[in-house]
């Protein structure tokens, strides 16, 4: 390689070789200083590295991910046609001439390099510079420093004595060693050096000393020693104090152009996605650009890692003016560095890192449990989506053993993070009397929601929960506030508090205790006071008792609503309706599913709503809307002061397009509009954000993404513009006087590198010995005189000053905007509910024919014609699906009937049937078509299904132990106008038990409850003991053709009147290729079955020849049930009548009984007058 010659005739590498050797014999100082020095020369040598890193490491994301672009970069130096020596500085202090952003604080100041052609000072390329997982080891064939580098590999730190110049040179000239040999003594040289240095690493602790498998490890922390501490060099200082706070975090480092990873999270870089490990500062270390930290990010979030962020806070100028004064010791001014927020995967907020519109919840729990007898918990409940800064909180009081109701919202939300305190039951709590946490952990009496969950609960939340959830325990008060302190803590964000926490505060403490744990782990994600100050604070009702259908957690998974079990969100009944053209109205979508409109004004309201965009209206809308981003989570962005450029430009026009389709809406229609869009349109607010878009150059915005203030807007920015002008005015000057001065009038300004305003002057005129030469060819001279050396420094830090002002410029401009954030925000709720109308609409052409808009009414009825499932669209199946029938309720005639009976063949279509069924009630009660000829139903409250067969391992529950859970549930909370599917109950206990516990839940759900229902099941005798003891159930069946001699079924999938005569199964096993002997065997066995249970019916039949004289069995079970429910005392609550819970909804509850006297009684009258044949008469 050619050589660049310096003033005195030395070699650019000899001057490197000689500052090298003049390090090794200097006299030994005092070690911190020593080490420094080491450092600093490592980075001289890292600085070659640079460019081949990011290179290689842009190449590698090139093919991991074909979109992003590789960006040409380069650390050629400038040049110009011929080369002159540099001359250095006549006082005789060495320049440097890096980047602003490079990070080199470490290091002592190092001679300009000189002005080269790029093709004899080009930087080492990767065939030069090489790197290995173990350790960096790179090569140069004329470049003693990194020759001597490869030969001596690292320093030993602190415990190094130095080498001695002889044994140095002796190295420098023998041959240079192959690559192989190079790479090998330098990887040996690292681990021997940092063995020692850093051995604490071999035995990992928490910060109270704990193991990681000792009980009660937190992983957040790591334990450092203080000799550790005391042989840091500042910057290893500075990484460390971070590190050991987050532990089990990957952390993003920036130095320079790079986010660099240290250690542990090097070799985790290293093997999930093989990234090059080098050593750097006594660490190993890899490393990705500063452009592409998002990307990244993201691929390390997917993987399931947790990400924190350390930037730079101040420039390389702005450090040293910083420093301009200071007596701090020369090393200690590291660039400044802070923790800028921790990413995890449920609490995202970047646009860039965010992957889908639904929001992600980040959950915290407490739990306490009651002091009564039942002991059944409370729970205090607060979530947030932080990517829209929404705050929700709620108490379940009262929930049964089962967790029915926190279940139920698990199933709402599906957290991906769910905070607890710890010291109970999960990962991360300690048995009691292990954990460090036990001074500060109540008891279960103290009834404050610090002693932990329980068992049950933790059954509970794993059992709902998605398997990639993430369980985060929280050590009581110091990291899950109680309420107390969450008191105190809240007032540093509000005066006064939004009013939703201050209901909180005053009546439901848990609920403000789960919002303190909340808000104490944002905090340490540095997200706090970002999402809180917005006050966006709302109580949650995952059962909403009268306003809404309430659907629970078993019944949203059983229908598939949001996912279904083989093809995930695929084929749900939320995929179909999924149309919404935002992503705030998709959010919005799914609220809406969750809870289903209940009461017949509401639904006939939004029907009309949704018919009004099934017209040309719908088209115009949506063509408004297709293009709109996402206008919630941006503004969360602009309040937080992190929003880009880009992102703010499309809010505010997104906010003017909203306006203008709102305004043509309201000239188009006005009062032909249905009532709904009448008042939606009424609803949206005046937006006045035409003053923030005056203030800042919109073209500057949108090409280059910075926001620059008019002339006059902005205080701060025109005093900056003003001493740059003054600057420049000076500058102008000054070359008018030095073409003057010496009668020249060629003489210009050259601006090479960072080195500006040049005076470049023929070689033909004389300079004075003040002025100093920078570079030179063979025409010219470039020289600074020494006013010009100090106006160009002020130049320099008068744009860096205008950077730091057009920084706060734009914080300042988005805390302008954030103060129409409550009008903004109104905006975006009436777009949101227009998107999920005209989703509805789309949903309801996707259903294809037959479609209708269901009739609603208030008699107790639901009644569906050729009614198909809404799932199973045209082109896959739909054509050939066969639509069926079905009527409930309590009409006078001969069809009356609340409850079916329904019976025939496996795989006859009868689950299906359930489903569907479903899922046209609540279809009808979103507001959305029914895939069906025609439509009746009166709003049900709740909707109950026991669908399938599955067992739960994680919460210890066997298949029939589910069954009975969920059958439970059903019975202690359903209502007469409850609609209630339960799928072939009993079958997962003997055929005797599973039969009389279907009898007893059939007969207490048409003589007890008087829901509407259907009842699947293969006990064929269950027909025989009820049907002639209560005219409102109803047999019906799957009807099939059967071919007993080729054991062939053939599913007609028809709904027809009467019980099955068979179950078919043997076909069934037959078609399923069970052999033919096996299938031949079962079919005798089974014939030999009925023959006995035939037998004994007779003989039972002639044992009791008076049996029409004696009462039924049921009938004797209801007379009872009668004197045992006219004994219990009368209910205290005022509002409690016919259509209530006998005794009333809080004794019932406490009592275990769920009946109703409206039920009983027609039930009696209705069994009295069939075993007389006469009319019913009233008993009452």
């Amino acid at each position: 390689m050619t050589q660049s010659n310096n003033n005195n005739g030395t070699p650019k590498s000899s001057r490197a070789q000689t500052s090298l050797l003049n390090f090794f014999t200097t006299p030994k100082k005092a070690k911190a200083a020593e080490r420094d020095s080491q450092e600093a020369l490592l980075e001289q040598a890292d600085a070659f590295m640079d460019q081949d890193m990011l290179e290689e490491v842009e190449n590698m994301e090139k093919l991991a991910t074909p979109s992003v672009r590789k960006r040409k970069t380069t650390m050629d130096m400038e040049v110009d046609d011929e080369i002159k020596p540099s001359t250095l500085p006549r006082n005789g202090k060495n320049r440097r001439c890096i980047d602003d952003d490079s990070d080199y604080e470490d290091q002592p100041q190092s001679p300009t390099p000189a002005r080269v052609n790029r093709k004899v000072a080009k930087a080492p390329t990767l065939g030069q510079l090489r790197f290995n997982a173990a350790g960096s080891s790179f090569t140069s064939d004329n470049d003693p420093l990194a020759a001597s580098l490869n030969g001596n590999a690292r320093l030993q730190g602190s415990s190094s004595s130095g080498l001695s110049s002889q044994s140095l040179s002796q190295q420098l000239q023998s041959p240079p060693r192959t690559p192989t040999d190079a790479k090998r003594a330098r990887a040996s040289a690292f681990a021997k050096k940092n063995e020692e240095r850093y051995s604490w690493l071999e035995d990992v602790r928490d910060a109270q000393g704990l193991r990681p498998t000792e009980a009660g490890y937190d992983k957040r922390t790591l334990l450092i020693p203080q000799s550790a501490w005391k042989a840091f060099s500042p910057f290893e200082r500075q990484y460390w104090e971070i590190k050991s706070r987050h532990w089990d975090t990957v952390v993003f480092f920036k130095k320079g152009k790079f986010y660099e990873l240290y250690e542990n999270d090097a070799t985790i870089a290293h093997q999930e996605f093989d990234l090059k490990m080098t050593d750097r500062v006594n660490m190993r270390m890899a490393g990705v650009p500063e452009s592409s930290f998002d990307n990244w990010v993201a691929q390390f979030v997917a993987r399931g890692y947790r990400v924190a962020r350390v930037d730079q806070m101040e420039s390389r100028l702005a450090k040293e003016m910083r420093e301009r004064g200071s007596s701090a010791k020369k090393g200690d001014n590291l660039v400044i560095r802070e923790l800028t927020g921790v990413i995890t995967a449920g609490t995202l907020v970047d646009p860039a890192l965010l992957t889908q519109d639904l929001a992600t919840y980040c959950l915290a729990l407490v739990e306490q449990t009651q002091d009564d007898d039942s002991g059944n918990p409370t729970f205090g409940v607060a979530f947030v989506d932080t990517a829209t800064a929404q705050f929700n909180m709620c108490t379940v009081p009262d929930d049964d053993g089962d967790r029915s109701y926190l279940e139920t919202l698990l199933a709402q939300l599906n957290p991906r993070e769910v905070l607890y305190v710890r010291g109970g039951a999960g990962p991360g709590s300690a048995s009691r009397g292990r954990s460090v946490d036990d001074a500060v952990l109540s008891s279960p009496d103290a009834r404050d929601g610090m002693a932990g969950i329980s068992q049950a609960t933790w059954r509970a939340l794993k059992n709902t929960c998605a398997p990639t959830t993430d369980w985060i325990a929280l050590a009581p008060r110091s990291e899950f506030w109680d309420a107390h302190t969450a008191r105190r803590e809240i007032d540093q964000y509000f005066s006064p508090w939004p009013a939703a926490l201050q209901r909180a505060a005053d009546t439901q403490p848990l609920a403000l205790t789960a919002v303190g744990g909340l808000l104490s782990y944002l905090r340490t994600l540095k997200l706090d006071k970002d999402l809180a100050t917005l006050g966006n604070f709302e109580f949650y009702s995952p059962v909403q008792h009268g306003s809404s259908l309430v659907l629970d957690g078993p019944s949203l998974a059983n229908l598939d609503v949001f996912e279904t079990e083989s093809a995930g969100a695929n084929g749900s009944l939320f995929s179909l309706l999924d149309h919404a053209r935002t992503p705030f109205g998709r959010r919005l979508l799914r609220r809406w599913v969750c809870h289903p409109l209940g009461h017949a004004d509401a639904i006939n309201a939004r029907m009309d709503a949704v018919e009004f965009c099934m017209g040309d209206a719908g088209n115009e809308i949506a063509a408004a809307l297709a293009r709109m981003p996402d206008l919630e989570r941006i503004l969360s962005r602009v309040h937080a002061g992190r929003c880009k450029v880009a992102d703010f430009l499309a809010l505010l026009s997104g906010l003017d397009a909203a306006a203008g389709f709102i305004a043509q809406m309201r000239s188009t229609y006005g009062a032909s509009a249905p009532g709904r869009i009448q008042a939606l349109v009424a609803l949206f607010p005046e937006l006045d954000i035409q003053e923030l878009r005056a203030a800042f150059d919109a073209n500057v915005a949108e090409t280059e993404g910075r926001l620059i203030p008019h002339a006059g807007s902005d205080e701060q920015y025109d005093e900056a513009l003003a001493a740059i002008n003054e600057v420049d005015a000076w500058l102008d000057q000054h070359l008018a006087d030095a073409r003057q001065r010496f009668g020249c009038a060629s003489i210009v300004y050259k601006h090479i590198g960072k080195e500006q305003y040049q005076l470049e002057v023929p070689t033909s005129v004389k300079m004075p010995d003040s002025y100093l030469q920078l570079s030179a060819t063979k025409s010219v001279r470039r020289y600074w005189s020494p006013e010009l050396r100090t106006k160009t420094k002020q130049r320099a830090e008068a744009l860096e000053t205008r950077a730091m002002v057009l920084d706060s410029y734009q914080t300042r401009l988005y805390a302008r905007f954030d103060r129409h954030y409550a009008t903004a925000m109104k905006a975006v709720s009436v777009v949101a509910e227009i998107d999920c109308l005209l989703a509805l609409a789309s949903a309801s052409y996707a259903m294809g024919a037959p479609a209708c808009r269901a009739k609603i009414v208030e008699s107790g009825t639901i009644e569906f014609e050729q009614l198909r499932h809404p799932c199973v669209a045209l082109g896959r199946g739909g054509s050939d699906f066969v639509a069926n029938d079905i009527k409930l309720g309590r009409r006078s005639g001969e069809d009356a009937a609340t409850m079916v009976l329904l019976t025939g063949p496996n795989m006859g279509g009868k689950s299906t049937l359930l489903r569907q069924i479903c899922l046209g009630v609540i279809l009808a009660q979103i507001g959305c078509y029914v895939p069906a000829q025609a439509a009746t139903i009166t709003p049900v409250d709740r909707l109950f299904t026991r669908i399938g067969a599955r067992d739960s391992l994680l919460a210890g529950r066997s298949t029939f132990m589910v069954e009975m859970a969920e059958t439970a549930a059903i019975v202690r909370h359903a209502t007469p106008r409850s609609l209630v599917v339960l799928d072939e109950l009993g079958r997962g206990t003997s055929t005797h038990d599973g039969e009389a516990v279907a009898f007893g839940v059939l007969h207490a759900l048409c003589a007890r409850l008087g829901c509407l229902g259907i009842f699947s099941t293969h006990y064929g005798l269950l027909a025989d003991s009820l049907l002639h003891a209560d005219t409102l159930l109803r047999p019906m069946h799957m009807a099939c053709a059967v071919d007993e001699e080729q054991h062939r079924v053939t599913f007609l999938y028809r709904l027809q009147h009467g019980v099955a005569s068979k179950s078919h199964g043997m076909n069934v096993a037959a078609m399923a290729g069970v052999p033919e002997q096996i299938v031949s065997r079962a079919s005798a066995i089974a014939e030999q079955f009925e023959q006995r249970l035939r037998q004994r019916r007779r003989a039972t039949e002639t044992a009791t020849a008076d049996a029409s004289q004696m009462l039924p069995l049921p009938l004797q079970s209801d007379f009872a049930n009668l004197l045992r429910m006219a004994a219990l005392p009368p209910s205290t609550d005022s509002t409690a009548g016919y259509e209530q819970p006998i005794g009333g909804a809080d004794a019932a509850r406490k009592a275990n009984e769920n009946q109703y006297w409206s039920c009983i009684i027609d039930h009696l009258r209705r069994t009295m007058a069939l075993r007389h044949n006469r009319p019913a008469v009233d008993l009452v």
